[in-house]
């Protein structure tokens, strides 16, 4: 592993903080407190993913400017943007809440807009600085990281909002979001550099259809926008299901996000020894398997079929957790793995745009659906039809039928599934404990 890339890693710590409010539930929560409707939670939703695509005009750049360069300009740029967020996060509650809404949907729009560009840069970047054969490891220290981040930062902004937030609580949670995007800028500068004139580049304009129907390369894609239609519709929807539909309170949500991290973490504990020695099939059918028992129990518990109590909360939270953790692992280790060096920062942009551009529009169709199955209810025998029964109904077949076509992807076996299963739930955890006894015990002690 290169020298400094620790500071990837505490990067992605104050990066994830930021960027937990403005991208993730705080932002929805935020939203649905100035009583937005599913349309308008879905646009919020898809800011992010939908605005990727600039990274197919930006890939052309980045390899003249050079990759830290690039990043970093983005990166510097957006942060001030959080700074009028956090001002309209401000604004009392006197002042009209559309304005409000138009406020910081517009904010967003131009903070994701930068993103898309210079986000370009960054998985190329550490591809090209990270060894193959490490790869598997570097991720799970990344993916820790970001759930490390995840847990502390839903933690504090749970704690913000508890207990009848006022109107300046949310300007709290956005200010934390300020500091830890400038923080994080610190570190993303000491990150190893790659050369400009290391960087192996196409001197001719690059075939985007070609590329896009390279045959690992399409399987592959082909079945990635399969389950990001499933993982795009949920990341929108979650926090208005859990609001809207279970009552929980703001900061009750932010909590169980929190325990979902910590269970992510744990996941990663166990699979960050195998990874580099399994294939991504594997893990990945995994992921696939916890996933949709993830959205079939939910499905079950909005039809009236299941109950929602902490039995629920607990199972729900490994599966998702799990699944999260495995998907994000594996995915990006997959991709790495499959696009060639030559015109590696294209074909990571165009597998950026197509998984991005199908988690911002899969939102952007559910909203109005949602918004016209509000009060819609069908009974049929013992399961309850309403909009979050369908919703949940519709994902866990997306993802079983994600299953399908990831069977037919090629990958050299690295080992077999009944090895796999046995490295991660036997082996792994009793090295562990077996590390810890030892280390209680102290030095010299046998």
């Amino acid at each position: 592993m290169p020298r400094g890339i620790q500071n990837v890693y505490i990067f992605d710590i104050f990066n994830t903080t930021s960027w937990s409010v403005v991208l993730g539930a705080p932002m929805l929560l935020f939203l649905q407190h100035l009583k937005a409707t599913a349309t308008v939670v879905a646009i919020a939703a898809c800011l992010s993913p939908i605005l990727n695509i600039l990274q197919i005009p930006a890939a052309r750049f980045v390899e003249q400017v050079g990759y830290r360069r690039f990043v970093l300009s983005g990166w510097t740029t957006r942060s001030f943007l959080v700074i009028g967020m956090t001002i309209v996060a401000f604004l009392p509650d006197s002042v009209d809440r559309t304005t409000r809404i138009v406020l910081m949907l517009f904010l967003s729009l131009v903070y994701n807009v930068l993103r898309g560009i210079a986000a370009c840069g960054m998985l190329p970047w550490f591809t090209h600085i990270v060894p193959e054969g490490r790869r598997g490891e570097f991720l799970a220290k990344d993916q820790t990281a970001v759930a490390f981040s995840g847990i502390v930062s839903l933690l504090l902004f749970g704690l913000i909002l508890a207990g009848g937030y006022t109107w300046y609580s949310y300007g709290a949670v956005f200010s934390i979001s300020v500091i830890a995007a400038f923080t994080s800028l610190h570190f993303l500068r000491r990150v190893p550099d790659v050369p400009v004139e290391k960087i192996v580049r196409n001197k001719t304009p690059p075939p985007w259809a070609e590329m896009f129907f390279h045959p690992p390369f399409f399987k592959y894609i082909r079945y990635n926008i399969i389950i990001n239609m499933a993982l795009g519709a949920s990341a929108a929807f979650w926090v208005r299901y859990f609001k809207a539909f279970l009552d929980v309170t703001a900061s009750n949500v932010l909590f169980i996000a929190c325990g979902t991290n910590i269970v992510l973490v744990a996941a990663l504990f166990l699979i960050t020894p195998v990874i580099d020695r399994v294939g991504n099939k594997q893990v990945l059918t995994l992921s696939g398997i916890l996933l949709t028992l993830h959205f079939s129990i939910w499905g079950s518990v909005a039809a009236g079929l299941l109950p929602f109590n902490w039995t629920i909360l607990i199972i729900q939270a490994v599966t998702s957790g799990f699944g999260q953790a495995l998907w994000n692992l594996a995915n990006v280790r997959m991709i790495m793995g499959i696009v060639p060096v030559m015109g590696r920062a294209h074909f990571l942009a165009l597998y950026s745009v197509a998984s991005n551009l199908t988690l911002g529009i899969v939102p952007l169709v559910w909203g109005p659906v949602m918004d016209y199955l509000d009060h819609w209810h069908l009974a049929w025998g013992y399961w309850n039809w309403n909009s979050y029964s369908l919703i949940y109904a519709v994902l866990a077949f997306t993802i079983a039928t994600g299953l399908g076509f990831l069977q037919v992807l090629d990958e050299p076996k690295k080992m077999t599934w009944d090895v796999f299963m046995s490295e991660l739930l036997v082996k792994t955890p009793s090295r562990a404990v077996s590390r810890l006894i030892g280390r209680l015990r102290g030095p010299g002690i046998q």
